[in-house]
Formats: structure tokens, C-alpha cells, sequence
């Protein structure tokens, strides 16, 4: 359970990473990007074929047109997109049948491990990202203060 909670929280946090650019400036998000990266994770590590490709592609990109417009009427009002954790959780759900109508045991079975590393290497950079242990805080310590005479 804490599994697919994490997972749904490292993506809706790489989907708003993913949409700004370096000096604060917000680029168009693309589902059809997203899609495709995540149909192309699944290609590369579960071998599938351009069939189920054309199927997990079309998946992703229903979620990801989903997320936007979430993402869109938020900033409508005024506010941040809001995550429910029940929700975020349903949607994991739905996605892991649909993953499973769509590949095979075997195949699945390889997705699956795939994740297992990738969350394993994603929450190995530790709080801010530094490296565990580092406590977020910057290489070599705090920022050096300006000395204002």
C-alpha cells in the first residue's frame, strides 16, 4: 500500500517538476511526452510488443490528459492541485489492472521489478537530494552568509 502511495506521489512530483524550467519559468506540459516515457519504461523493461505498446501508451496518456486538467483547474482557482491520497490510490489500482490485462504474467513480473529499482534509486538521493544522511543541506554545509557593511 505505501508502495503505490509513494509511487503515485514520485510521479504527480516529477509531472510539476517536469513542467517548469530552470529560473522559475513554467514550460507547456505534454501528456503525450509523459505517455510516451512511461510506455517506453515498460518497453525496456518488460519486452513488450508494439501491440501492448499502442495499449500502455494510450493508458498513460488518458492519465496523464486526466492530471493536466486537474492541474489546469486548480490554477483556474486561484490554488495548488490538491492530491487525495484515496483517489491517487484508486488510480494506482486501475492502473495495475489495466498493466496486468495488457501484459502478461512474465511480463508484469519484469514491470514490477523494474519499479522496485527505480523506487529504490529514487529514494536513495535522501531528504533535498544531497545523498543520505545529508539532511537536505547543501554540499559543504550551510550557505555562506553576506556580510553587509
Amino acid at each position: 500500500m505505501k508502495k503505490i502511495i509513494l509511487t503515485l506521489m514520485a510521479v504527480m512530483i516529477s509531472i510539476v517538476s517536469f513542467a517548469q524550467q530552470p529560473g522559475g519559468q513554467r514550460r507547456e506540459f505534454k501528456p503525450e511526452d509523459t505517455a510516451k516515457r512511461r510506455a517506453d519504461q515498460i518497453k525496456e523493461s518488460a519486452k513488450i510488443n508494439d501491440e501492448q505498446y499502442k495499449k500502455v501508451y494510450d493508458l498513460f496518456l488518458k492519465q496523464a490528459k486526466d492530471q493536466q486538467a486537474k492541474m489546469k483547474e486548480a490554477q483556474q482557482g486561484g490554488g495548488r492541485p490538491q492530491f487525495n491520497r484515496e483517489e491517487m490510490q484508486k488510480q494506482q489500482e486501475a492502473t495495475t489492472k489495466a498493466l496486468k490485462g495488457i501484459l502478461t504474467a512474465e511480463q508484469y513480473k519484469a514491470y514490477e521489478k523494474a519499479q522496485q529499482e527505480r523506487r529504490q534509486r529514487f529514494g536513495q538521493g535522501g531528504p533535498g537530494g544531497f545523498g543520505p544522511g545529508q539532511g537536505g543541506q547543501r554540499p559543504g554545509g550551510d550557505r555562506p552568509r553576506r556580510n553587509n557593511q
